[in-house]
């Protein structure tokens, strides 16, 4: 699915038998890279439904891929999380998944683990990722070296925090949290929240949703998000009432007054668009809902 920002149109572009998920906007325009069964694939923009996905990467003997990639803003690499099978046996959380993250060329091309963690977003330059990382079962922001070294923890607030991203002009990470009460999209300067989090700032004050997984335009005037229902907090819902919801910003925060509108409620969950689906353009973005399967007759 596209929404188009100006035109404030909804169009389905693409529809595939089986579960297709987090749609990215290639730089040059002309392409979504997705992930499906494990693997990683494309379909061009225009056109889309008249072929099929052209698959980029995919080996299961490595990983299984997830719905946590994104691309670099030169358009000329991909990183992704993948789980390493079989899981264990007594699994307490997350946490106890070996997910390594993966960089490989816009082809697929040498693709080689880099380190651990669940991954969302680029810096600008190319030099950083951003990921979630979960220690002592909570969920916090940590940012590498591109290469997977000098590790660096962003957030430490007790509350969990996931889905960060970065502001095109590099001086922000733009993540959700929980640490109001219920999920809601912050950002925080690119070095971490500093001490005991003061840094970080909240941009979003709904209260018919939870919010997650805020998205930046690259011009810096509109942040989307994956919603859920209130009483759905845990983004491992899928299901009705799911929205895309949409904010204009000033200075990289809601104008005054403003606060996250829907544009879409639909049938779905995090796979939808849990990483940035954004145009180069900032002028359109992307994600994927589900179609319920009709019951048989009795």
């Amino acid at each position: 699915m596209i929404f188009d920002v100006q035109k404030k149109t909804t169009t389905t572009v693409f529809t595939v038998e089986g579960e297709w998920h987090a749609p990215n906007w290639t730089a040059d325009g002309k392409y979504f890279v997705c992930d499906m069964g494990g693997s990683i694939y494309r379909i061009p923009v225009s056109g889309a439904n008249m072929g099929k996905p052209e698959k980029i990467y995919g080996d299961p003997t490595k990983a299984i891929l997830t719905n946590d990639h994104a691309l670099s803003w030169d358009g000329k690499q991909i990183a992704v999380t993948g789980i390493t099978l079989p899981l264990p046996k007594n699994m307490r959380s997350a946490a106890d998944i070996h997910n390594p993250v993966m960089v490989m060329n816009m082809d697929g091309s040498t693709a080689h683990e880099v380190h651990l963690g669940w991954l969302h977003g680029w810096s600008p330059d190319g030099k950083y990722l951003v990921y979630t990382g979960i220690v002592d079962n909570n969920a916090d922001v940590y940012r590498i070296d591109s290469d997977g070294s000098d590790e660096l923890r962003m957030t430490t607030n007790k509350a969990e925090d996931d889905g960060p991203e970065y502001s095109a002009d590099g001086k922000w990470v733009y993540f959700c949290s929980k640490r109001s009460g219920k999920w809601d999209a912050w950002r925080m300067p690119t070095d971490g929240a500093g001490p005991d989090d003061k840094l970080a700032e909240k941009i979003t004050n709904g209260t018919d949703t939870q919010d997650w997984f805020p998205h930046i335009s690259r011009d810096g005037k509109w942040l989307y998000t994956i919603s859920y229902p209130m009483d759905h907090p845990d983004h491992s819902y899928i299901g009705d009432g799911m929205k895309i919801k949409l904010l204009r910003l000033k200075n990289g925060v809601g104008e005054k007054g403003a606060e996250l509108t829907t544009v879409r409620t639909f049938h779905g969950g995090q796979g939808a668009g849990n990483t940035s689906g954004w145009s180069a353009d900032s002028k359109r973005f992307v994600w994927t809902e589900y179609e319920k399967i009709p019951e048989q007759a009795k």
